[in-house]
């Protein structure tokens, strides 16, 4: 059965001047889903989310929310909560006060508000903090208390606009966390803006990556990963090799394409229809790169022998750059796998399956 739609955006566009920002926009969201706009600064993304919240009008097309049509309906009688990047909140109110403001506005009851307020506090995990006042708190509890107050009125929409940009790294993981546990606690529908792709990746139901205005592709985080639709989805989303090259035979498994640094490279036939002599251009993955020491047997479809150039150690892996010939190549390598010693200028094999090889027609989608 088929979820309601709750947003859906019909050829939206929106101008500045004489640029176009937003581009021929079309996207549905169903009910409870939790969607990721993704890109570069000046993609688009934030113009997207203001026109949803009703802060900018589209120049064209319909946006409707629950089936109803939303151009030029204000921001206050759309029935959505909104958490910004500067978190916004009152400094001169309590937490309970400012989380409570908007129930304020409705002219809920004030037992009713002190009731929502515990509610909603607690949900966030900081039931002790509704009396002290903004500059008492951490960037963590600032965040998640405006997280609280856009919650509090039981929207239909929850719009996210960056809001772990702020925060250091360890902080912004821990409130990744606390953003996917309400998010299945409550099921609202989220649309969150970021141009970090591993939040986005872990957070979302599906991902719409964006670029100058455009939508390059949407899909699920695994889509979006393993099955990018264009060159920028792949080299946007995670680390990759990049290796242009020539078609230089087919066989009933493979396709062969030779790199313009002169490595031969396998891949599987079902990456697409090819023809010898045809431009295109591999990229493989650094984590799907196998490091091995020359004196070990492998069978791998791809190896080359290179010198290990750098070794950086990073906790769960290690992150390294080979060059192989004129060529260097990043390898993501998990811990307890490598048998080689990590010292720079150590000869090693890199090999890689045909299948990890993800070919694109030079100027293709």
């Amino acid at each position: 059965m088929k979820k309601q739609i709750d947003v859906q955006l019909k050829n939206v566009q929106k101008r500045f001047q004489n640029q176009v920002v937003v581009k021929n926009f079309d996207l549905e969201i169903e009910q409870g889903e939790f969607i990721s706009l993704l890109g570069p600064s000046g993609c688009g993304k934030t113009t997207t989310l203001n026109m949803i919240a009703g802060f900018l009008d589209p120049d064209e097309g319909e946006l409707l929310i629950k089936g109803k049509r939303m151009n030029g309906v204000p921001p206050y009688k759309r029935e959505l909560g909104m958490v910004f990047q500067t978190y916004s909140l009152f400094p001169h109110m309590t937490v309970g006060e400012n989380i409570g403001y908007g129930l304020k506005l409705r002219k809920v009851s004030k037992q009713e508000q002190a009731e929502r307020i515990q509610k909603v506090l607690e949900l966030v995990k900081l039931p002790h903090v509704a009396d002290r006042y903004p500059k008492q708190l951490s960037g963590g509890q600032r965040q998640r208390i405006a997280i609280a107050r856009a919650l509090i009125v039981e929207p239909s929409l929850l719009l996210l606009d960056e809001p772990l940009s702020n925060l250091d790294a360890k902080l912004r993981e821990e409130l990744r966390d606390e953003l996917k546990r309400l998010h299945q606690e409550i099921g609202v529908t989220t649309i969150f803006v970021t141009h970090d792709q591993e939040e986005a990746l872990s957070l979302s139901d599906r991902i719409v990556v964006m670029n100058y205005g455009n939508i390059e592709q949407i899909g699920t985080p695994y889509e979006i990963y393993n099955q990018p639709k264009s060159e920028f989805v792949h080299t946007f989303i995670g680390k990759t090799n990049r290796l242009p090259g020539v078609v230089s035979s087919i066989d009933n498994m493979h396709v062969h394409v030779r790199t313009e640094n002169g490595l031969m490279i396998k891949a599987t036939q079902s990456t697409g229809n090819w023809t010898v002599g045809q431009s295109v251009t591999a990229f493989i993955r650094p984590e799907k790169i196998k490091l091995t020491t020359q004196s070990e047997k492998d069978t791998s479809d791809n190896s080359v022998n290179g010198t290990l150039d750098i070794a950086s150690f990073l906790g769960a892996f290690t992150e390294c750059k080979v060059s192989v010939g004129s060529t260097l190549l990043d390898v993501r390598m998990q811990e307890k796998v490598w048998t080689g010693n990590g010292q720079d200028g150590e000869t090693v094999t890199c090999s890689w399956s045909a299948e990890d090889v993800f070919l694109m027609a030079e100027g293709g989608k």
